[in-house]
């Protein structure tokens, strides 16, 4: 080989280095992380090529008994926050200080996230607020309460028309289910036995169990199929079909299941779910009447309502844009809640402040991370222009 075409070698392949370098340097970002408060992490990532915003994110409910960690892990949430930073945004997020109904610290890190960033980072130009499900809730608290201090909200999934209707919603599911499945169930409504497992994969005694008495097992059994529906029509559970139904019927036990206990600890053992006045509906007048005199019957505690209430029931008093988005058939956070919501706001006379989308499928916070930012690009381009949607 000649000098020079060594030379030549030798320079391309400098070329080339130099490229890759700086495409390296290009995709690079800046990662900050920490504590804010007694066991609260927090994560900051700004891209190397910073459009001057902001977006902070708050994270769903977790098990009590989880360890405390930021949301990196959850479903959902790599995928919106690789995207927002492609997009040029800052994203922050954080545990919270414990896991459960923390809907109280989930509002006070959150909120605490926007002085930590400009300590680290400086002062953005937007701020946005982001959040799944109880974090959606959060956020919109924050929306009510520091509305001068960030920009828009996008809340997913969320309990917005108040942790009080989620709380009824969870207590008449468990009730019902013990109406057509006495006994099934180990322990109370109202009190979870410890260390029984409620788990699809792999599959846990107690779910087999429950899958066997809705569905039937190996075959599905006609007459369980149909007993399944006069359940889920009385618990108001969402499906469009039956294989709807089913996966409907089997993800609200397990959600019962895993955050009662947290739900009455957060009250001191107190009871802040009440239906005496509840009238449940079946498909014939015959079932409406068994059922409506057969079901187990309880008085809420008014102080356990009162804690429910603060944290949190919206009063709709949003001082900036705010973009919603749910999926029409929510086993776990019904999409009531979302007409709940705009009662709200337009009772408080800011409903030229909100803008509803809604994501046509089964499932809690199954969303697409395309409408995900969808919506997300509705929110930011109405505080950016200031026109409305």
């Amino acid at each position: 080989m000649s000098t020079s075409l060594r030379i030549h070698l030798t320079r391309a392949a400098f070329v080339a280095a130099c490229l890759t370098i700086s495409a390296g340097l290009a995709a690079a970002q800046r990662h900050y992380d920490g504590t804010i408060g007694p066991g609260s992490l927090y994560e900051i990532d700004v891209p190397a090529v910073w459009n001057g915003d902001l977006v902070l994110y708050a994270h769903g409910i977790v098990q009590a008994e989880q360890p405390v960690v930021p949301p990196s892990t959850q479903d959902g949430y790599a995928p919106i926050k690789a995207a927002l930073l492609a997009r040029g945004y800052a994203v922050a997020a954080s545990s919270y200080s414990s896991n459960g109904w923390a809907v109280a610290d989930a509002v006070r890190r959150t909120h605490q996230l926007r002085g930590i960033f400009r300590s680290r980072v400086g002062v953005p130009a937007r701020t946005l607020l982001m959040g799944h499900s109880m974090g959606a809730l959060a956020i919109a608290r924050m929306a009510e309460t520091y509305a001068g201090q960030y920009d828009g909200a996008l809340p997913m999934c969320g309990p917005l028309g108040g942790a009080p209707a989620e709380v009824q919603y969870a207590g008449d599911v468990r009730l019902t289910f013990d109406y057509f499945y006495p006994g099934l169930l180990p322990g109370g409504p109202f009190d979870i036995p410890a260390g029984v497992p409620y788990e699809s994969a792999p599959p846990s005694p107690l779910f087999l169990q429950v899958y066997n008495a809705l569905i039937g097992f190996p075959t599905p059994d006609p007459a369980k199929i149909q007993k399944m529906q006069d359940w889920a029509i009385a618990a108001r559970l969402p499906f469009a079909s039956i294989t709807e139904l089913s996966n409907s019927a089997l993800y609200v036990v397990g959600f019962t299941w895993r955050y009662t206990n947290d739900l009455i600890a957060r009250v001191n053992g107190k009871l802040p779910y009440g239906n005496l006045d509840t009238t449940y509906p079946a498909l014939t007048p015959s079932l409406s009447l068994q059922l409506n005199a057969g079901v187990a019957r309880y008085e809420a505690d008014r102080a356990a309502l009162n804690y429910y209430e603060r944290n949190y029931q919206p009063d709709g008093t949003i001082g900036m844009p705010v973009v919603t988005l749910h999926t029409s058939r929510d086993p776990a956070i019904p999409f009531s809640h979302e007409a709940q919501y705009a009662a709200l706001v337009t009772a408080a006379g800011r409903g030229d402040w909100l803008v509803q989308r809604t994501s046509n499928r089964w499932g809690h916070c199954t969303m697409t991370t395309t409408e995900v930012l969808d919506a997300f690009t509705t929110l930011e381009t109405w505080v950016r222009t200031g026109v409305h949607p």
